[in-house]
């Protein structure tokens, strides 16, 4: 009798518990339908409470769980184009949570933590991407830059060079992996992966150019020892002593301090100097005769003889040193007229900006027409007055802003905002009113 009972129970138990689980099921489908519906009304965080609900009431509903981690995906991209990047990481976070092989997701959260310069976090995502995608070029390419971006170059050439050696037949990796291994001066496997690109695209003309270019370094820098100090490798003819190449690394050194002060950087990874002589310089380089030195990933300058003393290249030590640290700091997003003035005031004595602040500035009507007459290959005169102007200029906004504001101003731009966004941020002011308090009056008046 009691066994009866039981199983007519136990029946009953689980005829409620279908039931039930029906009921669930019904209300997770409609909690769905509610969030899609908020979702297109743009209501995207009351639509993830009704997503999170559906999955709550039936974790196996598939739709609701691609919808909730698609929700918090783009929630995140909202919240990085307002760059409010510690909310975007936790909703790409969120999403990844729900649906851990979405790709897209990933190099969303990816971006933004290259932005934030996380670069332990950066490498972490990294190396989970991967593992996801192992033989995808388009991904491994994207992982590579942000890797390249943190300042992570080893990581950056390790990826790529891993990727190759399971795809060996895309150029566009090649072409890359070179580029890279270029800037880190290894230049034979370099030559290597160019002309293994060029094999698969013979018409691309600039792998063609780099190639030659690279041939011309090579034999150039044949004849050249390096140097290792605490923050710089320092490659030189072997001409020159290793005494003159520590008095080098000694300048390098202040530069690093001076530098890293004012703008708050300091470089993860040590730094290249190349220092060649200036007929060896002018052969490897199409450069204005008027250019005294070169910053394309590694600092490049000329110097005329082995027994000019290292004191006379200061000025071009601090010059190009700048530009490197303003390329890390901005990831490359530095307007030019910004870039060449802070190379001048460290090249000239930041600690005495009073001398730089009566400079006449060039009769420009704004601060992007300096930009586009630097990208126009002027003479020497109208380079004199583009490059005066950006002293003048940066000099301006340094006096009446500080140094620390001129430091967020340029990692704001390092973390994708436009000039505009990044003025208003770092300084409180519209980029007009930047821009009228540099600029004599009368010109910026003739275009409004």
């Amino acid at each position: 009798m009691n066994g009866r009972i039981f199983m007519l129970t136990l029946a009953g138990l689980l005829a409620l518990a279908a039931r039930c689980y029906a009921s669930y099921e019904e209300d997770s489908w409609a909690y769905n339908r509610q969030g899609m519906l908020k979702v297109s009304q743009g209501r995207i965080k009351e639509a993830i409470h009704d997503f999170e609900k559906a999955c709550q009431l039936n974790p196996y509903n598939d739709t609701a769980l691609a919808n909730l981690a698609c929700a918090h995906n783009n929630l995140g991209v909202i919240m990085a184009q307002q760059k409010k990047f510690d909310e975007a990481i936790r909703q790409f976070t969120a999403a990844k949570a729900q649906k851990p092989e979405d790709i897209s997701i990933r190099l969303n959260l990816l971006s933004v933590l290259v932005n934030l310069k996380n670069a332990v976090a950066v490498e972490q995502e990294a190396r989970e991407i991967i593992l996801l995608r192992p033989n995808d070029v388009e991904t491994g390419l994207k992982v590579a830059a942000a890797l390249q971006k943190t300042e992570n170059n080893g990581a950056a050439i390790l990826t790529l060079q891993d990727l190759a050696s399971r795809v060996d037949d895309d150029a566009e990796l090649h072409a890359a992996l070179g580029r890279m291994l270029y800037r880190s001066g290894q230049l034979d496997e370099s030559a290597y992966h160019l002309k293994r690109s060029l094999e698969l695209n013979p018409d691309d003309k600039e792998l063609v150019s780099m190639l030659e270019q690279l041939d011309r370094e090579t034999s150039v820098e044949d004849g050249t020892s390096t140097y290792t100090g605490l923050h710089f490798n320092l490659t030189c003819p072997d001409s020159f002593s290793q005494a003159w190449a520590n008095e080098v690394l000694d300048l390098l050194e202040e530069a690093y301090d001076q530098v890293g002060q004012q703008l708050a950087f300091y470089p993860n990874q040590r730094s290249q100097v190349i220092i060649l002589q200036t007929d060896a310089f002018r052969k490897v380089h199409d450069l204005p005769e008027w250019a005294g030195g070169l910053y394309d990933g590694k600092i490049r300058l000329p110097v005329p003889a082995r027994d000019i003393r290292p004191a006379a290249i200061k000025g071009a030590i601090m010059h190009e040193y700048t530009h490197h640290i303003v390329y890390l700091i901005t990831a490359g997003n530095c307007p030019i007229w910004l870039n060449e003035g802070l190379a001048q005031i460290f090249e000239n004595d930041h600690e005495k900006l009073d001398q730089f602040l009566n400079l006449e500035p060039g009769d420009f009507a704004s601060l992007s027409e300096i930009d586009l007459r630097f990208r126009q290959n002027p003479d020497r005169a109208t380079a004199a007055v583009l490059y005066q102007t950006a002293l003048s200029v940066s000099a301006r906004i340094v006096e009446n802003h500080t140094w620390a504001r001129v430091a967020a101003f340029l990692e704001y731009l390092g973390m994708g905002y436009d000039t505009s966004q990044a003025a208003s941020e770092a300084f409180a002011v519209e980029f007009a009113e930047l821009e009228k308090a540099c600029l004599p009056e009368e010109e910026i008046e003739k275009i409004q």
